[in-house]
């Protein structure tokens, strides 16, 4: 009586734990977009701040305010489009971010951007 109850216990148990452990990995790659958060619109262009290999990318503005850019990920995309003026669409972040991110002009996560003109 014991077995039957202990296997029981076990096969619940795994149809508790084994389909939430599906679910996570089925959407992992999955944006997920956060339509209450703010957006605002920055013109400006990439520049790329440090010495080498400790280099970071910002977005200096029209008005010469600087920001990091943050996640690190859009920041390595943006660098190839250092030069260009381009119209962004950022995310404020609002927690402190640690690493090389921190300029004046606060951090910023880019949603989208257009190129505006080249050099």
């Amino acid at each position: 009586m014991k077995f039957v109850f202990i296997t029981l216990i076990l096969i619940f148990t795994a149809f508790n734990i084994f389909p939430n452990g599906i679910r996570e990995s089925m959407n992992s790659n999955v944006e997920q977009v956060d339509n209450s958060r703010e957006t605002s619109i920055i013109v400006g262009r990439v520049e790329v701040y440090g010495n080498e290999p400790h280099t970071y990318a910002g977005i200096v503005d029209e008005n010469d305010k600087v920001y990091a850019i943050y996640p690190t990920a859009k920041e390595a995309e943006l660098r190839r489009l250092q030069g260009y003026l381009i119209k962004f669409t950022v995310v404020f972040v609002d927690e402190r971010v640690y690493g090389s991110l921190f300029l004046k002009g606060g951090t910023v996560e880019p949603v989208k951007w257009e190129i505006l003109d080249g050099d």
